[in-house]
């Protein structure tokens, strides 16, 4: 066997990403691995000359020292015996397994952790199955592949849930081999096919989104908070859950949100509009009521009124609803009447727009720390820095922030059943919805919605439109081919 050089880089998905991931390339007789540190950093600041992290990072010392510590882990483990003969009837997958857990909470990459802990919890309960606790990499087999496969599929498990449990299991094989704790004989996942089933991606129209708006709740039940949080997640652009709940009144600068998204570690920005101030609005001291409430004072055709915008814009749907017909006879004094509400009634929610906005601003101020929406607990996320992209949260905030998620997403349930909705809510269906209405209203300007979306590619955003089309172009042709009636 020949020299095994370690040499750091930065590897991008795309030639046309700013940024990568920091991975160590293992080259042995011209054959070269890659081991991630799962890491990613801006392109400009790795030094490809001195293959390390750039003084200019902020974090540049602990990535650099991490990188140091796994290239003489690599070493290590190439010098063991082990590594260097075909071992291997004795090593125990399910330590390696678990072993591989407990570095991804070390690394505190909680997303993989928590992706490949549910992959470990449906292996253990197959061996359970067989009376078995262990499993060795040599017991590995294209058969053990398919029995565990059928073994999915009998527990009902959906055929895309199988998939990904599939891969993960292969993940972690993958990366025993690459480690060296374990040499291949043969490839045990030959017979596997990673063909995902195509999922519908359900979408709320219009009209299911006014029947939330219309739908009203008392501000003690919990729904009240559930129809606001949903409403903000459409509105601010599509935004996830997961930025929902850790958005600070700090995010708020210059009459926009602006924030770093918690999957992509990349910045983002949301301009105010009339929705998201009403809701954020919502969640000021006294809830903002002595803004809403107050009473603006005005003249419409000659006539004196004092009302707050509420009792305008009630005033304006009782004109305009109350006499349609005189609007298709043409009846010029009502239309003028009409005409003089509208305007009035724009007026007066340019003006509580801006004093709210106002408001806003001012309270953020002094309140930087302090999460807008009360879904998660200040005082445990204190110590966690959400301008910065390189905060990390620990297990225990993980775990809040999974079941904070889990808590709403019940409670979504119930406010689909009260709005009398036929699609199940669902945190995730804001952004497709929001989706949905993009393609409509920009004509399906890939820019633009990739924009509004956060994503940090074109390619991302195609494929995800991609999904939405070619829905319709089924919904579509289902339609046409319903039109011919003779068909027999």
């Amino acid at each position: 066997m020949g020299k095994t050089t370690y040499i750091p880089c930065l590897k991008k998905k795309y030639s046309s990403d700013d940024f990568g991931t920091i991975q160590i390339r293992i080259t042995t007789d011209r054959k070269s691995k890659y081991e991630t540190l799962g890491e990613k950093i801006k392109e400009k600041f790795w030094n490809p000359d001195k293959k390390e992290v750039r003084k200019t990072h902020p974090d540049h010392e602990r990535l650099n020292s991490l990188i140091e510590t796994t290239i003489n882990e690599l070493k290590q483990l190439n010098k063991t015996p082990e590594a260097e003969k075909i071992l291997i009837e004795e090593v125990s997958f399910i330590n390696f397994f678990k072993n591989q857990l407990e570095h991804l909470i070390t690394r505190k990459r909680l997303g993989s952790y928590k992706s490949q802990k549910t992959g470990f919890y449906h292996l253990s309960n197959y061996l359970s199955s067989k009376g078995k606790t262990d499993l060795l990499f040599d017991e590995i087999t294209p058969l053990f592949i398919r029995d565990f496969e059928t073994y999915l599929k009998e527990k009902g498990i959906l055929n895309n849930s199988c998939i990904k449990y599939i891969k993960t299991f292969k993940s972690v094989y993958n990366q025993g081999v690459k480690l060296g704790i374990y040499q291949q004989k043969s490839n045990p996942f030959i017979l596997v096919k990673n063909k995902y089933s195509p999922v519908e991606k359900k979408t709320l129209k219009r009209i299911d989104i006014e029947k939330i708006f219309k739908t009203t709740f008392g501000v003690k039940d919990p729904l009240y908070n559930i129809k606001n949080y949903f409403l903000f997640q459409i509105f601010a652009q599509g935004m996830r859950v997961s930025d929902l709940m850790t958005l600070r009144w700090g995010n708020i600068k210059d009459g926009e949100i602006n924030f770093y998204q918690l999957k992509t570690k990349t910045q983002h920005r949301i301009p105010f509009n009339d929705i998201i101030v009403l809701k954020i609005a919502d969640y000021l001291p006294n809830r903002g009521l002595d803004i809403i409430n107050h009473k603006f004072n005005f003249n419409v055709l000659e006539e004196n009124f004092t009302m707050n915008f509420r009792e305008i814009e009630e005033k304006y749907e009782r004109i305009r609803s109350g006499n349609i017909q005189k609007f298709i006879d043409g009846d010029e004094k009502f239309i003028k009447e009409l005409e003089s509400w509208y305007d009035t009634l724009n007026k007066h929610k340019e003006l509580l727009i801006t004093k709210l906005i106002i408001t806003i601003v001012e309270y953020s101020k002094s309140n930087l720390k302090k999460f807008i929406f009360p879904i998660l607990d200040n005082e445990i996320f204190k110590d966690v820095d959400f301008t910065s992209e390189k905060y990390t949260l620990s297990k225990y905030q993980f775990n809040q922030m999974s079941s904070k998620t889990a808590v709403y997403n019940k409670y979504l349930k119930k406010l689909q059943e009260k709005c009398e909705l036929d699609v199940v809510l669902t945190s995730h269906l804001a952004r497709h919805s929001y989706t949905s209405l993009m393609i409509e209203s920009t004509d399906k300007d890939i820019y633009t919605i990739s924009k509004s979306l956060g994503h940090a590619n074109l390619s991302t955003t195609q494929h995800y439109i991609n999904e939405f089309l070619d829905e319709r172009v089924h919904k579509e042709n289902d339609k046409l081919n319903k039109t011919f009636k003779n068909i027999f």
